[in-house]
């Protein structure tokens, strides 16, 4: 059986186009897509719209349609809606809603000029085939691209909750999303975060946690890496620094005070060993008593990071570090005299050593179903597509690309694909080291890979222009892509460009 989706990307004019691909289910608009455009914009002040069309089907089914209509008017859980089909518009008058516009036809609407109108609005979309949804979505969308890195929220769900089985109720979760939620997109995954309950956000940057509160994120954000230069906004948009050294304690205590704020949140990093940040024993007696002479801003969590904790040789030093770090987090704790939360745990971390999640975890690569102890448990939830776009016989002697390097042995079918090393795949994968797949078949990459296009061996398949092959997803996985370029995950992620399309979805 078919299962419905729902798909939500960026749009024109600060639109989100959410769009559902199930056609066939009436029902899906009422008890899916619309719990979708809910998760989406809520928070953002969005106006939310509806463009919907004729759908096919005898009188009893075009009846079930309108009134599934009626209901989501009556429930008010879109403010106007667009109507684009002969039969929706000879039923204009039973639609009670202010704000409606009718077209008999998508070029009637294509042509009407309300799309440029169309500004900070949640669209969704309930396209029958008929009327050409690929069409309608090119003139909605922010950025029309072939190759596409799609996130599941469903997989992103599950992998939560495994990692929530095995926390205390009571211990916190924090998400981590630097790096735009690690090449994902952090707005979007925020969004879904936010409506999935975790509880802490953190990122790397003030931009980009002022980046998630323009785009309505209300949960506490943690900012790793705060800057002197920037700590007017990290206060304006209520962001919370982590606090590394004497010199940035004072920058951010000084700008407290010019605004006379009392009791700012701030989280204070111990460096346990892996001597990248943070404050050492030495320098806690000092420290306290420069927390405890002023009342501008109050200590909320004390962390550090662990170096190793996904190696099991290394297990000794990761005790080591956790006993470090509880020893100076108490006694910061015990002088200040108040509640502070505790946190040291990374992804592997929650999983190898769970006696030691004290109030909080941080879940970063994790989220992704990435370097995990039960990777079978886990769910992909990034996949990386492209389409053919041009075939070729060439014939065997010849070659393929830059520099000659793809030599042809026998008569070959080409496949032209539009992605590239601008598009963040790495030159090493090419020249038969990395291949993509078409229809689960390895399809080798063939010469060097080129800015903008490389080069696959499609010769054997039915492949044709226009089809569909995966770069990276269930079936060859962002960490087999490391492997094989001598890296991992993490820079396989983060290096997706920004000009490819992200897509977000649910089932």
């Amino acid at each position: 059986m078919e299962h419905p989706r729902y798909e939500v990307e960026e749009g024109i004019n600060g639109c989100l186009l959410i769009k559902d691909t199930y056609n066939c289910d009436l029902t899906s608009l009422t008890k899916h897509a619309l719990a979708f455009l809910e998760q989406q914009s809520c928070n953002q002040n969005m106006s939310r719209t509806l463009i919907v069309t004729d759908i096919n089907g005898d009188e009893t089914v075009c009846e079930m349609f309108y009134t599934t209509i009626q209901k989501i008017i009556h429930n008010q859980s879109v403010n106007s809606i667009i109507f684009i089909g002969k039969e929706l518009c000879s039923q204009s008058q039973i639609f009670d809603i202010q704000n409606k516009k009718f077209f008999p036809t998508t070029d009637a609407f294509l042509d009407s000029g309300v799309i440029s109108t169309l500004k900070n609005e949640a669209i969704l979309l309930k396209i029958a085939p008929d009327f050409d949804l690929e069409r309608i979505l090119s003139h909605l969308q922010l950025l029309v691209h072939d190759t596409v890195l799609e996130t599941n929220f469903d997989a992103l769900f599950h992998n939560i909750d495994y990692y929530r089985s095995k926390l205390r109720k009571t211990t916190k979760l924090m998400c981590m999303l630097k790096a735009s939620a690690y090449g994902s997109g952090s707005v979007e995954v925020s969004r879904a975060l936010q409506y999935h309950k975790c509880d802490y956000l953190a990122v790397a940057y003030v931009n980009e946690g002022v980046e998630l509160r323009q785009a309505g994120i209300v949960m506490p954000i943690m900012v790793l890496n705060p800057t002197p230069t920037v700590l007017h906004q990290m206060f304006s948009y209520n962001l919370e620094p982590e606090v590394c050294s004497f010199r940035m304690l004072k920058k951010i205590l000084e700008e407290a005070n010019q605004k006379n704020l009392k009791d700012y949140p701030i989280h204070i990093k111990i460096d346990s060993g892996m001597h990248r940040a943070g404050f050492e024993y030495d320098d806690l007696d000092k420290l306290i008593d420069l927390l405890k002479s002023q009342s501008q801003l109050k200590v909320v969590s004390i962390f550090s990071h662990l170096a190793a904790s996904e190696d099991p040789d290394m297990d000794d030093f990761t005790i080591e570090q956790i006993e470090k770090f509880n020893r100076c987090a108490e006694k910061i704790k015990q002088s200040l005299g108040y509640s502070v939360m505790k946190h040291i745990l990374n992804s592997s971390g929650i999983e190898r050593f769970p006696d030691y999640q004290f109030d909080m975890v941080r879940l970063g690569i994790g989220l992704w179903g990435i370097n995990c102890q039960n990777r079978h448990l886990m769910r992909n939830v990034c996949t990386l597509k492209t389409k053919i776009i041009q075939i070729k016989k060439v014939k065997a002697g010849e070659t393929v690309g830059y520099n000659r390097k793809g030599k042809i042995t026998e008569d070959s079918l080409i496949a032209l694909l539009p992605i590239g090393y601008a598009d963040g795949i790495n030159r090493r994968l090419g020249n038969g080291v990395g291949n993509v797949l078409y229809k689960g078949q390895k399809l080798p990459i063939v010469g060097n890979i080129c800015m903008d296009l490389m080069m696959v061996n499609i010769t054997g398949t039915d492949a044709q222009e226009g089809d569909e092959v995966t770069f990276f997803g269930d079936n060859q996985t962002i960490s087999d892509i490391a492997a094989l370029q001598g890296t991992i995950p993490y820079e396989v992620l983060t290096s997706i460009a920004p000009r490819v399309r992200r897509v977000y979805y649910r089932y």
